[in-house]
């Protein structure tokens, strides 16, 4: 399949590789499908959420646990359910990334974390009810504090 996105150009990628949110991302409801893109220039760190079939949008997201290594929540019954989780290896959980002019003012949700089934690629985009976890956690300092 193709698709054009706003940063790459055009892609190809696979139909299996689309990662399907029942109830799309918070604010962007319409939208169902979407692809990870790598992003090699970081180190692995930072990928991209791509719309599948738009342009627009394509968030940066993040492995969590790079920068918060004690991030901890449960997932709701109904959630393991209905993604058809059947064990802790089937999740892979991202963070989306906002990255302002100034990068080192760069943040992250944990409070709205996204849950991947990889064996499936169904997700979920939970809203954690922990005072823990900030909607603007910095990625910077937390970085330089995990490295």
């Amino acid at each position: 399949m193709k698709t054009d996105t706003k940063y790459f150009g055009e892609i190809e990628f696979d139909e299996k590789d689309i990662i399907r949110f029942e109830r799309g991302l918070l604010g962007f409801e319409e939208i169902k499908k979407y692809i990870l893109i790598d992003n090699p220039e970081t180190g692995g760190i930072f990928k991209w959420l791509q719309a599948a079939d738009r342009p627009e949008p394509a968030f940066v997201v993040m492995n969590p646990y790079y920068i918060c290594a004690d991030y901890e929540f449960d997932i709701p019954n109904g959630t393991v359910n209905k993604l058809g989780i059947e064990k802790p290896e089937d999740i892979v959980v991202l963070t989306i990334v906002v990255v302002p002019e100034d990068i080192s003012k760069m943040t992250t949700n944990l409070k709205a974390p996204l849950i991947i089934n990889t064996r499936n690629n169904k997700a979920e985009q939970l809203v954690l009810e922990d005072d823990r976890y900030s909607l603007k956690h910095p990625v910077a300092n937390s970085m330089r504090d995990a490295g």
